[in-house]
């Protein structure tokens, strides 16, 4: 059995004093004991039979307090916080107060704990929500792509190369007039167009096969190869084919190429679908935003430091990866941006303040309303996103399944009930 007396809270830190009764930590001092007689070899006494004096004189009476003090703040831990009904935010500090095999073992935590506040009238809170829409512009342009993915490459004559050819091309690579290591490429394939260098663009218009063009191209400062950064970068170039990239006709032929469609109006309808949901979600993830950016500006409570210490390192980590993926170092980034560390760090120290106020207020109303994700919730959120991805609702869930994210279904149902609770309070106007 144990003890249970809860501090006052202060601060979003609450200090709990758990006392476990004398007969349990008598108990686990002889549990102890004869544990450490059975491993520890002392001279002249057999194993399992030293001892407790013995065992004191060799061991340390503090080192054998604290081995029984561990176990039983481990055995106690979990019960003392379900007593105290306190869920922690952080790993609590624990100080010892009194251990000793004749008398009850007494200690205390030091815990931080998601901090209490109401969630004020929200009818003077007003919205705009825009309406979401699809242009012909837009379900044109998707019909362009698909064509595009299904156009075919065929080799030109008779002309000169133009932008958006692909182009065959041999090539060496000297910098400072010294050849690049690696620098001799043959039979690669490039396009002109947005994504190619303006120098190559502007120099390699106009040839036919078996012309030759230098290209010279200045390096950026802050690339990643320090051994060309700031450097003139010569291509010896030689083109030796030009293709260029035949589409088909936007036809029934083509939808059935392109999926379980009957004709061009098929197609047409579904990609006009997903790019409306596309639109709603846009305009709906615009509006969550937007709402739970203003009940949190209306919410007057302190955020914990330990919370928004760990969102800031889940950010700045995110920023990390997110600029390895780009092959771009912190370093660099800070240089582009004209920042440092300490300023990139403020910055999103404030985003990171305002998320986790926001996830603290949905948290409890998920709480306090008890909110949950009912098996038809899960069934109808399954058979949206199948028919938004086209695929069978049997699949989607199998796929949640395999990949044991069901339960970040659950979550965003019930994150969505929060959202419909929250937007019944304030008024919306529609634009």
């Amino acid at each position: 059995m144990i003890h249970i007396e809860k501090g006052e809270k202060e601060n979003n830190k609450i200090e709990l004093k758990v006392t476990v009764e004398q007969e349990q930590v008598k108990n686990e001092f002889n549990s102890m004991y004869r544990e450490l007689s059975q491993k520890v070899k002392i001279p002249g006494f057999r194993s399992g039979r030293i001892p407790v004096n013995i065992l004191e004189m060799n061991l340390g009476k503090e080192y054998i307090d604290h081995q029984v003090a561990d176990k039983l703040i481990k055995d106690s831990f979990t019960k003392a916080l379900e007593q105290s009904k306190l869920d922690p935010i952080d790993v609590p500090n624990v100080d010892l107060v009194q251990i000793d095999k004749e008398k009850p073992f007494i200690y205390k935590m030091r815990l931080e704990v998601k901090p209490d506040f109401e969630i004020p009238s929200l009818a003077d809170i007003s919205i705009e929500k825009k309406m979401p829409e699809v242009t012909e512009k837009e379900v044109n342009d998707d019909l362009e792509r698909i064509r595009e993915s299904h156009g075919k490459l065929k080799a030109v004559e008779d002309r000169e190369s133009k932008m958006d050819d692909f182009l065959i091309i041999d090539y060496d690579t000297f910098v400072d007039d010294k050849p690049l290591p690696e620098g001799k490429k043959e039979k690669q394939m490039i396009q002109l167009g947005d994504r190619m260098p303006t120098e190559f663009n502007e120099n390699l218009v106009g040839l036919k096969p078996g012309d030759k063009k230098e290209v010279r191209i200045k390096i950026p400062e802050n690339a990643n190869d320090k051994n060309i950064a700031g450097k003139e970068l010569t291509y010896q170039i030689q083109l030796s084919d030009i293709k260029e990239k035949e589409l088909p006709p936007l036809d029934d032929e083509l939808a059935k190429s392109t999926g379980d469609y009957e004709n061009v109006e098929e197609l047409k309808n579904h990609i006009k679908k997903q790019l409306t949901e596309r639109a709603k979600y846009q305009v709906e993830s615009e509006f969550n935003e937007i709402l739970m950016e203003k009940v949190a500006e209306k919410c007057d409570f302190k955020v914990p430091e330990v919370l928004i210490d760990k969102q800031l390192e889940s950010m700045m980590n995110n920023l990390k990866e997110d600029l390895k993926n780009r092959n771009t170092s912190l370093e660099d980034y800070y240089k582009m941006i004209k920042a440092d560390e300490a300023k990139v760090k403020k910055e999103y120290r404030t985003l990171a303040e305002k998320q986790v106020k926001k996830e603290l207020i949905i948290d409890k109303l998920i709480q306090d309303d008890k909110i949950t994700a009912t098996d038809e919730d899960v069934k109808k959120k399954i058979e949206e996103i199948a028919e938004s991805t086209n695929q069978k609702p049997l699949k989607v869930r199998a796929m949640f399944e395999k990949n044991k994210t069901m339960d970040n279904i659950k979550e965003q149902i019930k994150r969505d009930k929060v959202i419909e609770l929250l937007s019944k309070q304030v008024k919306i106007t529609e634009k």
